[in-house]
């Protein structure tokens, strides 16, 4: 829930910490939440996952 864990991972480019409220998308794969994500570090959109 992102009220209790607003971190979902880190950008695999600049090493910026990502929020929930950076997700563009959410998607489950099967029982894993799964993001892409704006990074407010360097813009891009990543998979804080990889």
């Amino acid at each position: 829930m992102a009220s209790q864990n607003p971190r979902v991972g880190v950008c695999p480019r600049c090493g910026d910490s990502i929020n929930h409220w950076h997700v563009l998308v959410e998607y489950e794969t099967g029982n894993d939440a799964r993001y892409w994500a704006e990074c407010p570090g360097c813009g891009g959109v990543v998979d804080p996952n990889a």
